[in-house]
């Protein structure tokens, strides 16, 4: 045997290492650089895959205190952290001893990156303070059921340690728990505060919050801190520049006020915001949307809410920096999707969710005509019947989640040669797809990837 030929039977170097040891080299590496460490060779991205192996989750005191030396033994470095003291009670008190491991665990394992604390209750500002600050390269905070007793004038000057802060998640929380966080270069954040507001802030007070965070770029809002923060008129001078916004909860506020003081708030973001994702849209909302936001390129509303008068549409102005349109719910009105369609030239990306009513047919034959750059389609449905003027000349991606009929499918592909990808949805019961359909389905001679999600076949 050669040397070469026995080069060629050896493992790769990089493959000689144990999963332990490529465990400490790779805790070091930002997550950024972690994925591109999955990417070298198989032998890498199974060892990374194990995120276990890069995240400490402790749920109870018992456990926290009984493991404390074994963990403390260890060489492994975590970059996260997920501690819950106790399962049951809503807020368990921690002691001296607790935050003082948590402090030790951090430095000796660290740098941690996320840290995630549930269901506690801290007595004081500064056993708060020690926590963060023995983490200084922490990105993600996610805070659910935290509670600190005692907060003395504890605001600002915590940037310097938390430098690095990007993301921070509140969840049913007291409100004192934001100043701990207030000029953090925190650019994405959101806000779930549903279960309760033990100290409810006055409206202004969000908004101040709000503004003390100079990089921030994103935010996501709950029912509850929707209304509280757009209760009241927002007098103050808005300097904010957001490019995400999301308000995730189906809740019909019937407060003219609230929705008046969201467009308002809305204006003041015209020239940044490019992502829009509301689950529920006040009239006044839609307006605004569609005759102030210029740079919008990705919008996720619900079409239940759009106004069935033609009227209504007459003052919506041109939309082409618009690229995405996502359609979650069921669509009551064929004219008022058309009409947005019709100020969207530019869309490159359609999902329509839910048609109980049957517009989508002539909606998707509307867009064919009138939304030439469409590269993506997501629908319940094709249409009923496949006319040779549904052409679409860019289409690439195509998804449709009930597929009743092959020979429409096989017709639609027909007369969109461009389709690359075709995405299915067989875990319906009025799917029947026969050996011949499939094999004539496959032989398609223009799209290179089928996914098809079924309990019986699946197809990559």
């Amino acid at each position: 045997m050669s040397d070469k030929e026995r080069v060629s039977e050896m493992e790769s170097p990089i493959e000689i290492l144990c999963a332990d040891m490529l465990l400490h080299v790779f805790s070091y590496l930002d997550v950024k650089s972690l994925k591109n460490s999955a990417l070298v060779c198989k032998h890498w991205n199974n060892v990374i895959s194990e995120s276990k192996y890069f995240t400490l989750a402790l749920n109870n005191e018992i456990l926290w205190t009984y493991r404390f030396h074994k963990i403390m033994s260890l060489t492994r470095r975590f970059q996260s952290i997920t501690l819950r003291l106790s399962e049951y009670e809503p807020n368990k008190k921690w002691t001296e001893n607790v935050i003082n491991s948590l402090v030790q665990v951090a430095v000796r394992h660290g740098p941690i990156r996320k840290l995630v604390l549930s269901k506690a209750e801290i007595k004081n500002s500064s056993d708060f303070y020690r926590i963060l600050s023995s983490m200084p390269l922490l990105n993600e905070v996610v805070l659910n059921e935290v509670k600190v007793d005692k907060v003395d004038d504890f605001t600002g000057g915590n940037e310097a340690f938390l430098s690095k802060l990007n993301k921070l998640t509140i969840s049913d929380s007291d409100w004192n728990i934001f100043k701990f966080f207030i000029s953090t270069p925190i650019r994405e954040l959101q806000i779930f505060n549903d279960l309760y507001f033990k100290d409810i802030p006055h409206p202004k007070n969000y908004m101040r919050f709000l503004q003390a965070f100079q990089q921030l770029e994103s935010i996501e809002l709950d029912k509850t801190s929707y209304t509280i923060m757009f209760r009241t008129t927002l007098d103050d001078a808005i300097c904010l520049k957001l490019k995400r916004l999301k308000y995730s909860p189906f809740f019909r506020s019937y407060d003219n006020n609230v929705a008046r003081n969201f467009g308002t708030f809305l204006e003041t973001q015209a020239s940044s915001l490019t992502e829009l994702d509301l689950n529920y849209v006040h009239p006044t909302i839609i307006k605004i949307i569609f005759t102030k936001l210029k740079v919008l390129e990705k919008l996720r509303i619900n079409p239940m809410m759009l106004p069935i008068q033609s009227s209504f549409y007459a003052s919506f102005k041109k939309m082409p920096k618009l690229k995405e349109l996502i359609l979650f719910d069921n669509i009551q009105s064929e004219l008022a999707v058309k009409q947005i369609l019709a100020n969207c030239a530019n869309l490159e990306t359609f999902s329509a969710s839910w048609d109980t009513y049957g517009f989508l047919d002539n909606i998707v034959n509307f867009m064919a005509a009138n939304n030439p750059a469409v590269k993506s389609l997501s629908l319940v449905s094709l249409p009923k019947i496949i006319s040779p003027e549904l052409k679409f000349s860019h289409l690439k991606f195509l998804h449709v989640e009930m597929c009743d009929n092959f020979e429409h499918l096989l017709q639609f592909l027909d007369n969109n040669p461009t389709v690359e990808t075709v995405s299915l949805n067989l875990e319906i019961d009025n799917v029947i797809l026969d050996d011949a359909t499939l094999e004539l389905w496959l032989s398609h001679p223009y799209y290179r990837n089928v996914v098809a999600k079924s309990g019986i076949v699946a197809i990559n």
